[in-house]
């Protein structure tokens, strides 16, 4: 609710009104310590602007935010030259579009198709670089403008259906490239500051209090500007496992990191109804059913479930916890898939023993993983 009324009075005051912006990151960011399912990317990148906009004056918070807007893109685009995405969903994202023009000519080899998915990436890359030059940033909004109508086409309940969610991340990504790229910044004249020179001057014990106000603003912009340098340069760390795969704008990109859960078939009977709604049908007829956390998360929170096997390692843990689960659950831990063959390391736990004792050593081994 205080989010809600924060957003709100953001809103109708506009960035001039810093509390409520600086109300909005500390909730967005209570947000993430209570529940990190909640760090969702349109959350992520609301809250660092949350901060500029509650520190800074537009002016100066535009030169942090087109950097920033430029990393994303570039980072997305990245994550996605890479043989999962040109095989799976750059596949789908292409299925898609062909369809909109009537589609692809049927002699297309393997190869091709995924030659042909990864224009998608390569003109989002250009874009997202285009972003940092004056002399292109217009050309490139007008690209990312398309591409996220594209989107909105593609991923639409026309297309492949995606969540709402997702839908008004990119309707505010092209309001983004409107507002932030393509409209020129205001421009001041030299007149501004006239009222300001005519003031008779202020007591010692105003101007004291201005002063100290200005200080505590001038630490508090410079902190936000830390973190932003920190938010642009930290998904370098990714693909090493130091930084998650959200927090580096690894978007349509199946490369991530996972963990199948799996359920045997003894136990159907005794679980929430609910939860058996998300069991897939046991294909193999070995008695295990995989639990589909996509489609749990979607229904349960109308989001993407956290792509990080170790927070999915944590849900198998709170399962065996609330159902005592021993050995009838396992799961099948997945590393980040090799960028040019697809590959990934496996591992299986079998039991409660085995996925406690896990979870508890992946959180003692990569602390530096939390965002």
């Amino acid at each position: 609710m205080i989010l809600l009324v924060a957003l709100v009075a953001a809103i109708v005051a506009g960035r001039s009104y810093q509390f409520a912006w600086a109300v909005i990151a500390t909730s967005l960011f209570a947000c993430f310590l209570l529940d990190q399912h909640r760090l969702q990317p349109w959350a992520y990148q609301s809250c660092i602007y949350a901060l500029i906009f509650a520190t800074m004056s537009p002016a100066t918070g535009r030169k942090l935010l087109i950097p920033l807007a430029a990393s994303v893109y570039v980072y997305s685009a990245v994550g996605k030259f890479d043989y999962q995405f040109t095989h799976t969903v750059g596949q789908d994202l292409l299925a898609a579009v062909a369809r909109l023009i009537g589609g692809l000519p049927e002699n297309l080899d393997a190869t091709t198709r995924a030659r042909l998915a990864l224009l998608f990436p390569a003109a989002e890359f250009v874009a997202g670089l285009g972003l940092l030059a004056s002399r292109t940033r217009r050309p490139s909004a007008v690209v990312l403008m398309l591409m996220h109508l594209s989107l909105l086409a593609i991923l639409g309940p026309w297309g492949l259906n995606h969540s709402r969610g997702v839908l008004l991340w990119n309707m505010m990504l092209i309001a983004q490239a409107y507002l932030l790229m393509w409209r020129e910044p205001n421009q001041q004249g030299p007149s501004a500051d006239k009222s300001t020179i005519d003031k008779p001057t202020m007591s010692s014990e105003k101007a004291c209090s201005v002063n100290k106000s200005d200080a505590g603003e001038s630490i508090a912009s410079w902190l936000v500007r830390i973190i932003v340098v920190l938010v642009i340069l930290s998904p370098v760390l990714e693909r090493s496992g130091c930084w998650d795969h959200w927090t580096s704008w690894s978007l349509y990109s199946p490369h991530t990191s996972r963990a199948e859960i799996e359920l045997h078939r003894s136990v159907i009977g005794k679980i929430d109804p609910h939860l058996a709604e998300f069991l897939e049908e046991d294909k193999d007829g070995d008695g295990w059913q995989r639990l589909s956390l996509e489609s749990w998360s979607l229904t349960d929170r109308f989001v993407p479930i956290y792509p990080q096997s170790r927070y999915q390692l944590s849900l198998a843990n709170q399962l065996c916890s609330s159902n005592n689960f021993d050995a009838e659950i396992r799961v099948k831990l997945r590393g980040v898939a090799d960028r040019w063959t697809g590959e990934r390391s496996e591992s299986r736990l079998i039991g409660q023993r085995q996925i406690s004792q896990a979870c508890n050593d992946f959180w003692l081994n990569n602390l530096i993983t939390q965002p």
